[in-house]
């Protein structure tokens, strides 16, 4: 995010634990997820074209960015394909389709509307 132009801050807690909530911002669906993270990324400093992809449930913090145009995103939290929850398994599948220019569409829901 910050090398995309967006900014962070230094959370007064930090998002650590085996248990934090994420809601995915292209279905609604919340994902339980592991994390060990100090600093979120500001959502209204995101250039454009990029968007946040997911949301912590509990501070409603950013956990996710995704470019609308090009197959960039990332996750603040472990997206565990093995070795634990296979929940969030699919940004792996996403990440593969991307190397394999399988296309990749994606809809977001307003992750304001969660506030």
């Amino acid at each position: 995010s910050i090398a995309a132009g967006a900014k962070t801050y230094k959370l007064k807690y930090g998002n650590r634990g085996m248990n934090q909530p994420c809601i995915d911002l292209r279905t609604g669906r919340c994902y339980i997820t592991p994390q060990n993270h100090g600093f979120a990324v500001d959502s209204k400093s995101l250039p454009a074209n990029w968007k946040p992809l997911f949301i912590n449930a509990n501070d409603l913090t950013n956990e996710g960015i995704v470019h609308t145009d090009k197959p960039f995103f990332s996750v603040q939290f472990h997206p565990e394909a093995s070795g634990g929850p296979l929940d969030t398994a699919f940004l792996f599948d996403k990440f593969i389709g991307h190397v394999r220019k399988t296309s990749q569409p994606l809809v977001l829901q307003d992750g304001l509307s969660y506030q």
